[in-house]
């Protein structure tokens, strides 16, 4: 009987003891992320600014290149002058610097020894030239060799081609010159009646006034106003004087 009872009470342990476990529920595994592919930037990281060029400046483009202007003198503001030329309106800046020439007709009898010529004109095989026009200038003087000699002339001329030359009238002959240039003698036969003899002599600012042609020279800046190194007030009548020759 005794041992019945024990029976009796393990198999009441055992039960108590399986219903117990039956009520505490079983434990869940936390499950593990898996990592993203792109994760999102944390919120107090600032983004990645890309980096900057800086551009470069552009500069206004100026010239410092001696450029030929021809025109009217349309308005004189003290020394600063405007002309009308064929591609509008310029404005040109003189200054102590600035060279001034009157143009005037001249004739035969203004020639002489010792006078600055240039002659432009076609010029033979011999390099003779049958000056279309001259021009005498009491200002600036003709190129000199380094070495003080006078070369002969180093390139041939091309016959009946407008040609110029610059220098020292040496000897007259009537209607014919010789002058004296860096590349040496030059001989000008002059025309009464085909050859333009004209006159260049200093001038000053008070010598312009409105409606005058004028030739001038000097570096122009972007927006196309000129620092005359020289300005010519050329003639009403026949126009623009002879070009000089290079080097003149």
């Amino acid at each position: 009987m005794k041992q019945r009872l024990i029976w009796a009470a393990t198999l009441l342990v055992v039960l108590l003891l399986v219903v117990v476990a039956s009520c505490v529920p079983a434990a869940t595994p936390t499950p593990i992320p898996a990592p993203e592919a792109n994760p999102a930037p944390e919120p107090n990281s600032a983004p990645a600014t890309p980096p900057t060029s800086t551009p470069t400046p552009t500069l206004p483009l100026t010239s410092t290149q001696r450029q030929r202007t021809n025109g009217t003198l349309t308005k004189i503001n003290g020394n600063i002058l405007t002309l009308t030329t064929a591609q509008g309106p310029v404005t040109v800046i003189c200054s102590d610097n600035t060279t001034i020439q009157n143009v005037t007709t001249g004739t035969l009898s203004d020639l002489h020894a010792g006078g600055y010529l240039i002659a432009i004109g076609p010029q033979d095989a011999s390099g003779s030239i049958t000056a279309t026009s001259i021009m005498i200038r009491s200002q600036g003087a003709p190129p000199t060799p380094s070495n003080g000699a006078t070369p002969a002339n180093p390139r041939s001329p091309r016959t009946g081609a407008r040609r110029g030359a610059s220098g020292i009238i040496t000897q007259i002959n009537g209607n014919i010159l010789t002058l004296t240039t860096a590349q040496g003698p030059v001989t000008v036969n002059i025309s009464s009646d085909n050859t333009t003899i004209q006159n260049v002599t200093a001038g000053t600012l008070s010598d312009f006034h409105e409606g005058q042609s004028l030739t001038v020279m000097g570096p122009q800046d972007a927006r196309g106003n000129v620092t005359a190194t020289s300005i010519m007030i050329r003639l009403q009548v026949q126009g623009a004087p002879p070009t000089p020759p290079s080097g003149s």
